[in-house]
């Protein structure tokens, strides 16, 4: 089974090579609240799927005398982070049965036949999402660049970056640059004003906590630790703190893009009336750990090849992956029927 360690040899060896569901669905709302605000300022997931204890009355009371005291963009990024953390460690749809570990075994081994040369493709690109990151706020950095946007359009972003500044990663040159030419250099990739604040806000965010543009301490905290700093920084979310852990930190997070969405709402994997933050949180519960990665990026290729499945897509094709699951299931019933 190629999962995340043959993805990551692959890589070596090659250079160039988840209260209420209300609590999520907030995120959606704070996102757009994000929009018009600024300012301001254990190792992993435990594996057995809990619940926060619930608070006493005494430490209510702390926690919203606290949260009072807090700047506007601060109490954004606590509520962001509570409603996240409520549903970290199970499915905000405790009855909604699918995936089962079974389903996603027999898809990832469909969409590795399908895809899995293109994927190893991918790997190879010296310019992968997936390379290495030694250094966290590199990697921070170039998640929050892909955001909402196709990895083309933040590529075309970063390069230009490099003949502004050197280096995409040159946060000394950035900074005293200043925003206008941030987002000149930026516009290749579209969206550069939002971009342009989101990196902005996070760099002077991250020298104001730290002294420094280090995030490397988060390669020794938790994964909940790790969603929370991301979170509480501007424009940043869930699912940007799951691509850190996945692609960085090297942990099990599945991160939910735009294609993934789509597909698990095709093929039934998710309610269809999920956010993506609650599908998120659903599809990193009900998906085994070793497969995360690798489906990770198998349902990306999918949803960009196949004609059924990809964004405004054909809904008289076939999808080459229903089809391959078909022939599956026809074969074991006409074994089952021979014994």
């Amino acid at each position: 089974m190629r999962t995340r360690s043959a993805a990551k040899s692959h890589v070596d060896d090659n250079p160039k090579a988840k209260r209420k569901l209300q609590d999520l669905k907030d995120l959606d709302d704070l996102k757009d609240r994000d929009n018009t605000m600024a300012g301001g300022n254990t190792k992993r997931r435990k594996e057995a799927h809990e619940t926060s204890p619930k608070s006493s009355p005494a430490e209510e009371e702390t926690l919203k005398s606290e949260r009072e005291a807090l700047s506007p963009t601060q109490k954004l990024s606590t509520k962001k982070w509570e409603a996240w953390s409520r549903h970290a460690h199970a499915s905000p749809y405790p009855d909604f049965r699918r995936p089962t570990p079974e389903e996603c075994q027999i898809t990832y081994e469909i969409l590795e036949d399908l895809h899995g040369d293109v994927v190893r493709e991918n790997f190879a690109d010296p310019d992968a999402p997936a390379q290495e990151y030694p250094y966290v706020m590199d990697a921070l950095v170039v998640a929050a660049l892909s955001q909402a946007t196709s990895w083309a359009n933040a590529k075309r972003a970063m390069k230009n970056m490099k003949v502004v500044y050197g280096s995409t990663f040159n946060y000394d040159a950035i900074v005293k640059g200043g925003m206008e030419k941030l987002i000149d250099a930026l516009r290749p990739g579209g969206m550069q004003n939002r971009k342009a604040k989101i990196l902005m806000q996070l760099l002077n965010d991250v020298k104001a906590r730290h002294g420094k543009w280090d995030l490397q301490h988060l390669f020794n905290a938790s994964d909940d630790d790790v969603v929370k700093e991301v979170v509480s920084y501007w424009g940043l979310g869930p699912k940007c703190a799951f691509c850190l852990l996945s692609i960085c930190l090297k942990r099990d997070a599945f991160a939910v893009d735009t294609h993934i969405y789509r597909i698990t709402g095709l093929w039934g994997w998710r309610p269809a009336d999920a956010s993506k933050e609650m599908a998120q949180a659903h599809l990193d519960a009900r998906i085994p750990n070793e497969l995360k990665f690798a489906l990770h990026y198998q349902f990306i290729v999918h949803g960009r090849e196949c004609p059924a499945c990809r964004g405004n897509g054909d809904k008289t094709a076939a999808c080459e992956y229903k089809t391959a699951l078909a022939q599956r299931n026809a074969e074991i019933t006409r074994q089952s029927c021979t014994k």
